[in-house]
């Protein structure tokens, strides 16, 4: 046997190795923490930002999906905020573009120190091989999606503005840092709180950011209920559209996620009590504690109980209530349902949510509290005739006029119309009070009425004296 042949002590070496496969891409970074959590910052020349670290080629995105835990998502791209950064970019001889945040798990990178700087900072080559996933992008997607459009604009100017463009982006870098992190819902909530190029939509936040009760049992909410199911909007309707298509399914635009989350929210003991978010945080915590407490529970656990409970009362409104319960038959779409009834805005899911909140804390079956709101006017054509201040015949809404609707005359049709009211708390307020009182004229929901009940949901104040000044408007 002569030397160049391997022994079978070579072969068994070689089979037990792992042969990494082709590199990526590699950079010289710093390597540094946030907390508990290491990144890389290094440098990427622009073009290699327009034509490698692309959404179709090193880097990832997906528009966030409420139904999906395993990946990380991004708010839906704006092409007129693209454009925007585009025209600011053609317009300088400064093109900084700020610092663009990517992450991936740190057993995809292979990192080698050659120098330590300090206790925590190192100079590193980093290595991501072919094998690995790409990153995902977690903020600047609307930044990379301008450089793949300037760039092929302007890579083969030679003179005029389009040249001195190119100059200045072909000296351009940008910073990049990496976070060496894969879970989903941290990268999630660090891109709520760090989102500052563009302000993050309320609805976005609310299904996005898992970090609060409220969130989390409005994202449980959105999930299980059959009400809800593919029509709670937190994406724009376009982006929206596209990502129920590519789960064979259709999106329709019911009620706003913020909306949903105030609701579930309100129905688990909140009441209208908050007049902040943080007030509103800090009292579902307090129910939800005394909840995970009374049956020994974690606090994830507990919000999974209160939300089961509160999709079993929706469940049941969704083929009780008129027009909801159109919806589930199949007998009308959403858009009609939006166009016909008063309550499909969030002010009407908002009186909805509080008149079953102000039942269960009056010790009411929940059903039966549905049954009696099933027996209100919710249709916009249910209009009597009234009269306006200056003594003129007008219609109005047979009961929700002035709160969830306002009845108008409209000229190009000839006929009045009860439109939607405001959305404010000056309206639904209101407008519970009145369900309430209406709905304690059956013996059975007597206690609706009761001054207690108005104080369970913070109607009202339970402190003697002025009571609770109404919030306005500085």
């Amino acid at each position: 046997m002569s030397d160049d042949t391997p022994n079978e002590l070579d072969l068994d070496a070689l089979r037990g190795s792992k042969i990494r496969s082709g590199i990526k891409f590699q950079k010289l970074a710093f390597m540094t923490y946030a907390g508990v959590m290491p990144k890389l910052t290094f440098e990427v020349p622009f073009v290699e930002i327009a034509e490698r670290f692309t959404f179709d080629r090193l880097l990832n995105r997906n528009d966030f999906d409420v139904d999906d835990d395993t990946q990380h998502g991004n708010r839906d791209i704006t092409e007129a905020h693209v454009k925007k950064i585009a025209d600011g970019i053609r317009s300088t001889d400064r093109p900084y573009l700020g610092t663009l945040t990517v992450a991936l798990a740190k057993k995809d990178v292979k990192i080698e120190v050659l120098q330590k700087i300090s206790e925590h900072v190192s100079l590193v080559y980093a290595t991501v091989h072919e094998d690995a996933p790409n990153p995902v992008v977690e903020d600047g997607q609307h930044r990379i999606r301008m450089a793949t459009t300037v760039w092929p604009t302007v890579k083969n100017a030679e003179d005029g503005d389009a040249g001195k463009v190119r100059q200045y982006l072909e000296k351009t870098s940008v910073e990049m840092t990496m976070l060496l992190e894969s879970d989903a819902d941290i990268l999630s909530t660090i891109f709520v709180r760090m989102g500052s190029t563009k302000p993050i939509s309320p609805n976005l936040i609310a299904v996005m950011d898992k970090s609060t009760c409220q969130n989390r049992l409005g994202l449980y909410v959105t999930r299980q209920s059959r009400l809800l199911d593919s029509r709670v909007s937190y994406l724009s309707t376009t982006a929206s559209r596209a990502l129920a298509a590519k789960k064979g399914r259709k999106f329709d635009d019911l009620y706003p996620a913020a909306a949903v989350r105030s609701a579930a929210a309100s129905m688990a003991g909140v009441g209208v009590r908050d007049r902040t978010p943080e007030q509103r945080e800090t009292l579902l915590s307090a129910i939800v504690a005394t909840r995970a407490k009374a049956a020994g529970v974690t606090e994830d656990t507990a919000i999974a109980l209160v939300g089961r409970d509160i999709v079993a009362t929706l469940d049941y409104a969704y083929e009780t209530v008129p027009g909801w319960k159109e919806i589930a038959s199949g007998k009308i779409t959403v858009p009609e349902f939006k166009k016909r009834y008063v309550h499909s805005s969030a002010a009407g899911l908002h009186v909805i949510a509080n008149t079953i909140a102000a039942g269960t804390a009056q010790g009411l079956n929940t059903h039966a509290v549905v049954d009696g709101l099933a027996k209100l006017p919710w249709d916009r054509e249910a209009l009597r005739d009234g009269q306006n201040e200056a003594g003129e015949r007008i219609k109005v809404h047979q009961f929700f006029e002035g709160t969830l609707a306002t009845t108008v005359y409209d000229v190009k049709t000839g006929m009045w119309r009860a439109g939607a009211g405001g959305a404010t708390r000056s309206n639904y307020e209101p407008a519970i009070d009145k369900v309430l009182r209406q709905l304690a004229r059956d013996p059975a929901l007597r206690p609706l009425g009761e001054r207690s009940a108005q104080i369970a949901i913070g109607l009202i104040s339970g402190k003697t004296g002025p009571g609770r000044p109404r919030k306005v408007v500085a």
